[in-house]
């Protein structure tokens, strides 16, 4: 990894707001957040820069202050809606984000600009919850522009997809193709048991009484109560860790639902970028890897 300069947010804001961000940067940097901020970064700024003229930095969330629903402010909304992590629009005053806009699962900071330190405080909040949950920095140039690159939406997407109705199907296949896939491991000389309850599947499989790979697939976590989150390992019941998250998606080329995979190490490595599978591909993929892991155990 490349040796740039890190920061907790990188600040975007609109003409009008001059002095009341500088009061936001440093009730921010006085709570011990670390900000790039320039006077010359306004929205106008970051939505006109290209990739290579944006600063080399790598961030936990790029920051637009939105005061107003303009074409900046929509496009970042768009990226939030889209899923992007490290987007994170601060909502000033009373302005309302727009429905079609409007991600259901995102508690989106609101500032009063009378009280920058609730705000920092709040932010701070956000940015050391993301670094407890191990969720990675992003080179700030990809964030802007990858939101810049975003389409609006069209109306492809059926109006009938339900996500839940999609996490439900997804949860009751796999935890199907589990129960159905495990009893060919005695053959190999392991014992495999697949829980199957309402809001979480527990895969197990054994040698000799040790567990030798355990996967839970659970409701909800950290990409939204939508997703599927994924925990590799044996962990405390109700310990908030993630491996990756699947979101269901409508994926309009192939004209069905599918699920996008954040994967930080389901497969044993943290993938960059999302990857979509359809239900039956997602457990192929994960079976593959059950497998490789348990060669790896018999020939260790």
């Amino acid at each position: 990894m490349d040796e740039v300069e890190s920061y907790d947010v990188a600040v975007s804001f609109a003409d009008a707001q001059g002095d009341a961000v500088e009061e936001l940067v440093a009730a921010c940097r006085q709570r011990g957040l670390t900000v790039l901020h320039g006077g010359e970064q306004t929205h106008d700024w970051w939505a006109r820069k290209g990739a290579g003229d944006l600063p080399d930095v790598r961030v936990r969330f790029f920051l637009p202050l939105v005061s107003d629903v303009d074409d900046f402010a929509i496009v970042m909304l768009r990226a939030v809606k889209a899923g992007d992590g490290h987007v994170l629009p601060a909502l000033v005053g009373g302005v309302a984000v727009p429905a079609d806009l409007l991600h259901p699962h995102v508690t989106y900071l609101r500032i009063n600009e009378h009280q920058p330190h609730q705000f920092a405080e709040a932010l701070a909040d956000r940015v050391e919850r993301a670094e407890a949950a191990g969720w990675d920095l992003a080179r700030l140039a990809d964030v802007v522009t990858r939101a810049r690159e975003i389409e609006p939406a069209g109306p492809c997407v059926p109006a009938d997809f339900s996500r839940y109705a999609e996490q439900d199907g997804a949860m009751r296949y796999l935890g199907e193709q589990f129960a159905a896939a495990v009893p060919g491991l005695r053959g190999r000389g392991f014992a495999g048991t697949a829980y199957r309850g309402d809001t979480r599947i527990a895969l197990r499989v054994e040698r000799a009484g040790d567990t030798v790979y355990a996967l839970d697939i659970q409701r909800g976590g950290i990409g939204g109560d939508e997703t599927l989150n994924f925990v590799v390992g044996q962990h405390d019941t109700g310990s908030a860790c993630t491996n990756g998250w699947a979101r269901p998606v409508y994926d309009a080329d192939a004209g069905m639902a599918k699920l996008e995979l954040h994967d930080r190490s389901v497969f044993g490595h943290g993938d960059t970028e999302p990857r979509v599978y359809s239900r039956e591909e997602l457990f192929a993929a994960l079976w593959e890897r059950v497998n490789t892991v348990l060669a790896a155990t018999i020939h260790g």
